[in-house]
Order: C-alpha cells, then structure tokens, then sequence
C-alpha cells in the first residue's frame, strides 16, 4: 500500500521494462471531516490514467495505466480545489508488470 497527502508527487524509474500499474485507490475512510483528493498517473511526462475527485464517502476505484516504453512512473495525488486539509490518499493492492 502506498499512502500519502495531497499534494504530492512519487516517481520512480521504470527504465523501460514495464508494461502496466494498477491500484485501488481512494481517500482514507479516517479523512471523514471533508477530505477529497485526485488521483494521477503518468508515464513520462504523459498523463495515463486520472481517477478524477475522489472523496472519503466513496469507494475506492481500481486505477490501471499503460507504462509500454515508460522510462518513469509518476503517481500524482492533488487536492480537490478545496485545500489539502483532510486529503489522505491511499493506493492499496498495487500491481505493476515488469518484464
């Protein structure tokens, strides 16, 4: 599992060998006083998935992307437009496939 608040941004170096990533991501059901966050993914410098607002109200959503050829994987978490108070974002059950 990876958690982390908004805003933040954690790359790591794929080099190429990857093809794919996937999470359940959501907002921490303990972020109960409001919190809200988006959820991104890059490949690159190119955004490859977006789950869109997500709150601590709704369930989590499994986000997939494609890395084919990605040298870096980006995941992106930033506040809703609404300050970052509450926004504890979590990507639980990652799967990433590598050759």
């Amino acid at each position: 599992m990876v958690g982390a608040h908004a805003a933040s941004d954690i790359t790591y170096h794929l080099g190429g060998n990857c093809r794919s990533v996937s999470a359940e991501v959501g907002v921490d059901d303990e972020s109960t006083a409001g919190g809200s966050a988006v959820f991104r993914i890059y490949r690159d410098a190119a955004l490859v998935a977006d789950r869109g607002v997500g709150t601590a109200s709704d369930p989590p959503v499994r986000l997939t992307a494609d890395l084919t050829g990605g040298r870096k994987l980006r995941l992106v978490v930033t506040d809703a437009g609404d300050g970052i108070d509450h926004d504890h974002a979590d990507g639980a059950a990652p799967e990433l496939v590598c050759t």
